[in-house]
C-alpha cells in the first residue's frame, strides 16, 4: 500500500512497526550502534565499516558520548546498544562507556560485538557489565577459538548472569563503492531494499548526531582518504542531538523517511554481492587503490 505521509510503498506490518516505534514522547528502536574504534586488528575484505583502510582509531570522546545520551534519554528508547567498530576492545575505556550507557537508562541491554582476539585480556569488570558478548569468528581465526577457550568465555559471562554468543561468518556482503553510483534511480532502489534502513535497525550514534545507517561516517572518511569526490555525509545525513523541543518527532520522521541518504550514492545497501570471507594482504590495504581486485594483489 502507499503511505500518504511518507510517499512510498509500505506494508501493513511496516506501518504497525512505525506506530509501535513512536509512543508517547519517545521513539522506540530495536538497536543503536556506537563505534568505540574505527580501526581493527583484522583486515576483512568487504568490511562495511572500511576499518582496514582507516588510518586513525578515532576513539570517541567520552564526555561527548555522555552529552549525546543526555539528549537522547527524554526522546528515545532502544532494545539494545551495540558497542562495536572496528574492534571495540582496542578502546581501553570500554568499561567506562558501558557504565555510562547503563546509567542513561535508554537501553534494554548492552551488547559488545568483537572479533575476540583481545577477549582473553579483558578484565573481570567487562564480563560483569556487558549483557551480551557477541564473538564474530572468521575462517582465518576459527582455529584460534578452541572448544576449551570458548567454554572459558562462556563461564566468565555466566558467572555474572550474562552470555556469550558465537557467530561464524564465512562470507561478507559487498557494502560500499569507491565510485559514485551513476543512476539516482538505483540509489532509491538500493535504499528501498535495504534491510539496514528498514528492518535491522542499525542506527548509529556518532559525535552528537543520530544516523539512520551505521555506514555513513566511516564511508565519508574512507572516500575522503582515497580522494573520491563526494558530499559530506557526516554533516548532511544525520540529525543533530540537543535539547530542542520536538526532537522526538524529528527523529521519528527521519527514521521513517522514504528519501535515500546522500551516502546511498556510494553504497550497495544489503543488495551487494556476497563473497567468501578473506583477509586482505597488508600491501593492498596500505596502498588503498581504487578499482583494484584484491585477488590480484599477493
Amino acid at each position: 500500500m502507499m503511505s500518504p505521509t511518507l510517499g512510498w510503498p509500505v506494508s501493513l506490518s511496516s506501518l504497525r512497526q512505525r506506530l509501535r516505534r513512536f509512543a508517547g514522547s519517545r521513539v522506540h528502536v530495536g538497536s543503536l550502534e556506537y563505534f568505540l574504534a574505527d580501526t581493527c586488528n583484522l583486515r576483512c575484505g568487504n568490511c562495511a565499516a572500511s576499518s582496514p583502510f582507516l588510518r586513525e582509531p578515532n576513539f570517541p570522546d567520552f564526555d561527548g558520548f555522555v552529552r549525546a545520551l543526555e539528549h537522547l534519554a527524554p526522546v528515545l528508547r532502544a532494545d539494545q546498544i551495540k558497542l562495536l567498530g572496528g574492534e571495540p576492545l582496542l578502546n581501553k575505556d570500554i568499561c567506562r562507556f558501558i557504565r555510562a550507557a547503563r546509567q542513561s537508562k535508554i537501553f534494554g541491554s548492552i551488547r559488545v560485538t568483537t572479533n575476540g582476539l583481545l577477549l582473553s585480556k579483558t578484565k573481570e569488570e567487562f564480563w560483569e557489565i556487558a549483557d551480551v558478548v557477541e564473538l564474530s569468528v572468521y575462517p582465518a581465526t576459527q582455529a584460534m577459538f578452541t572448544a576449551e577457550l570458548l567454554d572459558s568465555f562462556r563461564q566468565r559471562a555466566a558467572k555474572h548472569g550474562n552470555r556469550l554468543e558465537v557467530n561464524l561468518h564465512s562470507s561478507f556482503m559487498r557494502a560500499i563503492s569507491d565510485t559514485r553510483i551513476p543512476d539516482p534511480a538505483m540509489d532509491q532502489k538500493t535504499f528501498d531494499d535495504c534491510a539496514e534502513a528498514h528492518a535491522w535497525g542499525c542506527h548509529l550514534l556518532y559525535e552528537g548526531r543520530l544516523y539512520r545507517c551505521s555506514r555513513v561516517p566511516t564511508l565519508d572518511r574512507y572516500l575522503r582518504q582515497i580522494g573520491a569526490e563526494h558530499d559530506s555525509f557526516t554533516e548532511d545525513d544525520g540529525i543533530v542531538l540537543d535539547g530542542r523541543a520536538g526532537l522526538a518527532v524529528e527523529i521519528d520522521r527521519y527514521l521513517s523517511s522514504g528519501t535515500p541518504l546522500k551516502a546511498c550514492s556510494f553504497c550497495f545497501g544489503t543488495s551487494g554481492a556476497v563473497e567468501a570471507h578473506r583477509q586482505m594482504p597488508l600491501r593492498f590495504v596500505r596502498s588503498r587503490p581504487k578499482n583494484v581486485d584484491v585477488d590480484a594483489v599477493s
